[in-house]
């Protein structure tokens, strides 16, 4: 039986097309990982080996019965590096772990795997969670894992790579939160704090779209209910509690000691002028700072199709991000502002990519639907006759 038939046979049962899918996504995340294993080497560039000696030093201190890293005594050219306690890493053990049965290349593919299918089983039931439609979480999906931004970050920019995986949950607590099921709070406290465990920075750029989020709330719904606001609070006082390991030392050792990492400034070199993002698209494989050819065609199309206002608002969202990757916006004025911290603007990607997916999924999985159920009427017809005398 082909994979139509399938799909068709499992809508009535909704376990059944959940796990057909998500086999769909395994497979997808296995053939890309052994593609690129293929090789028998990592391409390593940027980030790739601050994290890799990071994983080395984790996994050096566990062959030795320490669980825990706080201090490089090992890398960083024995130095004695305490990024550990500056910079999150509980998502660097599995790495670790897997360095005890496979070799290093292997490892990090394997690791590359798990990040990868934890992506896509997220966002698959973040969607799920938010639409209601199997097929337009299964094309979200997709298109939001295998994304050009996201497969670049992939590559070396571990920390913001992580944070991406749990976007689409963040998101979800946020649309719950202000618009959704209030008592579902826990999802934005849970998100919020594996973001943060990922990447500090992530936190503060999704925040800045967080406050966007709320003022709309506040203006569409001329206020907002003491309940959703209880539920809000709630929700980041959780979050706060849940990420005290990481914002203790932060402050006491990092801001306290009046320690620096990267300078601080925007690095102007990395915002995109307009032809870059309109035209990287149809650019050379490699030149992943871009949104995927789809993307840019639901930039151009989108209005067509949409009809709620809470689509407007995710298309909104969506293109102010585009914007904020560009030279177009005044990023000379951030400086001496926390905006600073952004240093690359082309960060945002990830968030365009995030809302833009959303409505290409939901536009395409439409698309798809009634084609079938046009098909289906059609052999209706030709079995029975005229539907309409």
């Amino acid at each position: 039986m082909d994979v139509k038939n399938n799909l068709h046979n499992n809508k009535s049962n909704p376990r059944k097309l959940n796990l057909l899918y998500l086999g769909l996504l395994l497979f997808v995340t296995l053939l890309t990982t052994l593609y690129l294993a293929s090789s028998k080497a990592i391409f390593a560039f940027s980030d790739w080996t601050f994290h890799a000696a990071r994983v080395e030093e984790i996994y050096l201190n566990l062959k030795s019965g320490s669980f825990f890293t706080f201090i490089a005594a090992r890398t960083f050219h024995n130095t004695g590096a305490a990024s550990f306690l500056f910079y999150p890493y509980i998502f660097f053990y599995p790495w670790a772990f897997l360095r005890f049965i496979l070799s290093p290349v292997n490892a990090f593919y394997a690791w590359y795997a798990l990040v990868t299918f934890a992506t896509a089983t997220i966002s698959y039931f973040s969607m799920k969670a938010y639409s209601k439609k199997s097929l337009a979480s299964f094309i979200f999906s997709l298109v939001y894992t295998f994304a050009p931004y996201r497969l670049y970050l992939s590559e070396a920019v571990f920390g913001e790579y992580l944070a991406v995986t749990f976007l689409p949950l963040l998101f979800l607590g946020i649309y719950e939160v202000l618009w959704g099921d209030k008592k579902k709070w826990y999802l934005l406290a849970i998100s919020g704090a594996l973001v943060a465990y990922a990447h500090i920075l992530s936190v503060f750029l999704s925040l800045q779209f967080a406050v966007i989020l709320f003022i709309i709330k506040l203006i569409t719904s001329r206020g907002i209910s003491k309940d959703r606001i209880k539920s809000l609070l709630l929700s980041a006082g959780v979050c706060v509690f849940l990420v005290l390991p990481v914002i203790v030392p932060f402050f006491t050792d990092f801001i306290g000691q009046g320690l620096f990492s990267a300078y601080p400034g925007i690095v102007y070199t990395m915002a995109m002028g307009p032809r870059n993002l309109l035209l990287n698209p149809f650019s050379a494989p490699q030149n992943s700072w871009n949104l995927s050819f789809m993307l840019m065609l639901t930039i151009l199309t989108a209005w067509a199709f949409i009809k709620s206002r809470r689509n407007w608002i995710i298309y909104g969202l969506g293109l102010f991000a585009c914007f904020l990757t560009t030279r177009y916006f005044p990023w000379k004025l951030t400086a001496g502002t926390p905006f600073e911290m952004v240093q690359l603007p082309v960060r945002y990607l990830s968030y365009a990519s995030l809302f833009l997916t959303i409505l290409f999924a939901l536009g395409s999985s439409s698309v798809l639907e009634e084609h079938e159920k046009a098909g289906s009427q059609l052999q209706l017809s030709r079995l029975h006759g005229p539907l309409l005398p």
